[in-house]
């Protein structure tokens, strides 16, 4: 197989993966916060694995799950924008492990501008479409943060 190809099926194999996290992290939002809070980041982590085999993206599982159990919402509009402004915050910065500096400081930008959005104006009028577009920013970034193992 052209190694161009292989290149392509892994970065949408990443993508996939990124998918799944987002899909976890909404239905955490609906009714099964375990699935937000723990499985999410143990999936992220170990689909990083499986494309680096650098074990220090699991240091980032429990950065995440502790990020991801922040509360964010609030009856005050600025308490929300607030809250919502440290949730992005904090999940932006769960990537910090990762020595990509540029990708880092703007995941954290992303983040934070995403939460704020997404989360306080909502433009989509759907919850579920809100979080699962906030899951999908949350993992993107760092999954092309790792290093691959194979080129």
């Amino acid at each position: 197989m052209n190694p161009e190809y292989k290149i392509q099926i892994r970065e949408f194999l990443k993508i996939l993966c990124v998918v799944v996290f987002a899909l976890l992290y909404a239905l955490g939002g609906v009714e099964f916060k375990l699935l937000r809070r723990f499985i999410a980041p143990l999936w992220l982590s170990a689909c990083m694995f499986a494309f680096s085999s650098d074990w220090r993206v699991f240091i980032q599982a429990p950065l995440l799950m502790i990020s991801l159990s922040l509360g964010y919402g609030a009856d005050n509009f600025f308490i929300k924008l607030l809250r919502r402004g440290v949730f992005g915050m904090a999940n932006g910065m769960a990537a910090a492990i990762h020595r990509n500096w540029k990708l880092l400081i703007m995941h954290v930008a992303l983040c934070i501008f995403v939460c704020i959005a997404f989360g306080v104006f909502n433009p989509f009028g759907s919850a579920r479409a809100e979080e699962l577009c906030i899951g999908f920013i949350i993992g993107w970034l760092p999954m092309y943060m790792v290093k691959d193992k194979v080129k």
